[in-house]
């Protein structure tokens, strides 16, 4: 189902509090929530009806596949709208989600096959995040091959987001494996709100792009075309103010990148209860990897990424939908053939495919239950000599999943979803993963949700492949099986005259981790990892005046693990990380935002050595924090509009490491971005 609605972001807070002791932070945390809630009730009779404020609600369409107001839906959610984008001056998709209460951003972090940006949910994570689900409009860009995403890879342009969904916890019950700390959906626009001509050119150091989008119609049609070019040098080829200048620790990675986009969307209304949507999309250009002079092989290689959707819609009596998708996407990049780290020759090159068909059927139960329910067939296959120990043919990958979810109104003030996916693979069989929740509205504007849920995330080709020789030798008696995670959670969405607030107290226990070939394989045991993350994290958004706006986030997240087989999990995450966004309009033509972020002090895992790697073989990112700043004037000609917009990233042009000691993003850059709607 599509629903075109206004939106605001779900998304809320309190203010920033900076405990002593780890534990004083759980204190906190409950104090909050008892705060809240007493807050709640004492406001019960100055706030409007119940029915109003389910009106001004959000809509959600991602945590169950049913569209909820965001007090209803069974886990947390953050939404992410068109201004934020705009107003946050990201140059990079995976930016946005520095914005996101528990979320880490590292730049640009990958040193093989992808050189590009992690994205984590409460850490436990490497460079390439692989326990979240991304999809775009339904469709899933989990990479096969090492898992997580290929930001940079994904053909979308910025401005053709209407908002992004980020589920703050386990959703395998909706989107199954892999959605396993949490899930983004990011939502394009439909065809028909972007109708006529748009340019967006920016130009600054070390980046250029050019958009250009046309939309039209033609009767029942409606059409966009989108095109793009981006240039784009990264980091810095030397880093300032190293550790060491000894070995590579003095060099950034080479991460240059050309990027070629084209997207068309059509959305066709073939009757007035039938509607088919296409969508076709390229990506792909010159990139580079490795480092220069370091043992971290440079390369240069042309990505070529595509992808093409098909999509039938029917509505159905009593708000039902049946919706019937088809999916292919290939990921690819070639590069000449390179000598690999034990001095042989290798192809480097990597062509992953997907088909998948899914079907989904939503349903009216009665007046107080709906459901959806469906599944769906795929199809992998990865080709990636280099990376799959020399072998030339294609790994294949097959996956076939039910799944269903039921929203029950109890009461009119209590709500209970329940989902669970069914899925087997041809890698490690069959799961099932189940999700209850309940919602209880204890007034008018203010709701508690109590959640527990499993998830699973299945081994990727890599790992499968690393596991394999051991396997072969009758080293290793036990497969590889999917890694699990058990999450309870309690939250609260309040939303008072001036501000909204939405608060997450967590404990999510890990097991099976996937460690890296090491001492686990003389256990007989590639899943000896176990983890438990708890903590709190809160988001306000606050309504200053018209003109102003603050939205506020705050993490607080432990990790207690042995750290088997030298997987450092304990500090894998910020104990603490907070981001802020300011955004005035001063007058009709002129607005301005200021965004900031801290980040503490953090270790993950696979980087177990580091600069002073004989004294301290575990070191530490020490805590940062950043400025952004953005100012536009906009303005009209005739009967077209326009912004001009003069972003700059890293105020103070502080220079700090993500996630590595050989990674330090950009100093202060600068660009002009003008936006012209024809």
């Amino acid at each position: 189902m599509r629903i075109y609605v206004t939106t605001r972001s779900a998304i809320g807070g309190c203010q920033q509090h900076r405990p002593a002791r780890p534990l004083s932070g759980y204190r906190l945390a409950g104090c909050a929530l008892l705060f809240y809630a007493g807050m709640a009730q004492c406001a019960e009779n100055a706030t409007p009806s119940e029915t109003a404020y389910l009106d001004e609600m959000p809509v959600v369409l991602s945590v169950s596949r049913l569209s909820q107001p965001v007090d209803e839906a069974p886990a947390a959610v953050t939404v992410i709208d068109r201004q934020m984008i705009r107003d946050s001056g990201a140059w990079d998709l995976s930016e946005v989600f520095r914005l996101v209460p528990g979320m880490y951003v590292a730049y640009h972090s990958a040193a093989d096959y992808a050189v590009d940006s992690t994205v984590s949910y409460h850490g436990l994570a490497d460079a390439y995040a692989q326990r979240m689900q991304v999809l775009v409009d339904g469709r899933s860009v989990y990479s096969p091959l090492f898992g997580g995403i290929l930001w940079s890879d994904i053909p979308v342009a910025l401005d053709d987001i209407d908002r992004i969904e980020i589920i703050r916890g386990p959703n395998s019950a909706s989107y199954g494996a892999n959605s396993f700390m949490g899930a983004i959906n990011i939502i394009t626009r439909h065809s028909a709100e972007t109708q006529g001509k748009f340019v967006s050119l920016s130009t600054g150091r070390g980046r250029d792009e050019a958009i250009a989008r046309l939309g039209g119609q033609n009767g029942d049609l409606t059409y966009r075309l989108t095109a793009g070019m981006r240039n784009d040098t990264g980091e810095n080829p030397k880093i300032a103010n190293p550790l060491t200048t000894a070995g590579r620790w003095d060099e950034n990675l080479l991460d240059d990148k050309k990027i070629r986009l084209l997207n068309f969307r059509a959305d066709q209304r073939i009757s007035s209860i039938d509607e088919l949507e296409f969508q076709f999309g390229y990506n792909g250009g010159d990139r580079q990897e490795g480092s220069a002079g370091g043992n971290v092989i440079a390369v240069n290689k042309r990505a070529d990424n595509h992808f093409e959707l098909i999509k039938w819609r029917r509505a159905l009596r009593n708000d039902g939908e049946l919706s019937v998708q088809f999916y292919h996407a290939t990921e690819s990049s070639f590069a000449s053939t390179l000598d690999t780290s034990n001095g042989n020759t290798g192809n480097a090159d990597v062509i992953a495919d997907r088909y998948d068909l899914e079907v989904q059927h939503s349903v009216s139960l009665g007046e107080s239950t709906r459901a959806v329910w469906g599944g769906s067939v795929r199809y992998d296959k990865t080709y990636a000599p280099i990376w799959l120990d020399g072998d030339t043919q294609a790994k294949p990958f097959h996956l076939t999943r039910l799944f269903g979810n039921l929203e029950w109104h109890a009461r009119h003030d209590l709500v209970f979803n329940l989902g669970a996916m069914s899925e087997s693979n041809s890698v490690t069989g069959t799961d099932i993963t189940p999700r209850m929740a309940v919602n209880w509205h204890v007034a008018p504007e203010h709701t508690l949700r109590l959640g527990r849920s499993t998830a699973t995330r299945t081994p990727t080709v890599f790992e499968l492949t690393l596991a394999q020789p051991y396997l072969n030798a009758g080293i290793l008696h036990n497969p590889l099986r999917p890694e699990r995670i058990d999450s309870t959670e309690i939250g609260y969405l309040g939303s008072f005259p001036e501000f909204k607030v939405d608060f997450r107290l967590f404990r999510d226990r890990l097991s099976d981790l996937i460690a890296e070939t090491g001492s686990s394989v003389a256990n007989d045991n590639l899943n000896s990892g176990r983890a438990v993350v708890k903590g709190f994290e809160t988001q306000i958004k606050w309504d200053i005046g018209k003109q102003t706006r603050v939205i506020y986030s705050l993490s607080h997240v432990l990790v207690a693990s042995k750290n088997e087989d030298d997987m450092s999990y304990t500090n894998s995450v910020p104990t603490n990380s907070q981001s802020l966004m300011l955004t005035h309009r001063f007058t009709p033509n002129w607005s301005a935002s200021l965004i900031g972020y801290q980040n503490g002090e953090t270790h993950s895992p696979g980087t177990d050595w580091g600069p002073d790697k004989d004294h301290a073989p575990v070191y530490y990112i020490a805590t940062y924090r950043r400025w952004d700043g953005r100012i536009a004037y906009h303005f009209r000609t005739g009967a077209s509009s326009g912004e001009l917009a003069l972003v700059v990233q890293n105020l103070s042009d502080a220079h700090y490491f993500e996630y590595r000691h050989d990674n330090q993003p950009p100093g202060r850059t600068a660009w002009i971005n003008l936006k012209l709607d024809l």
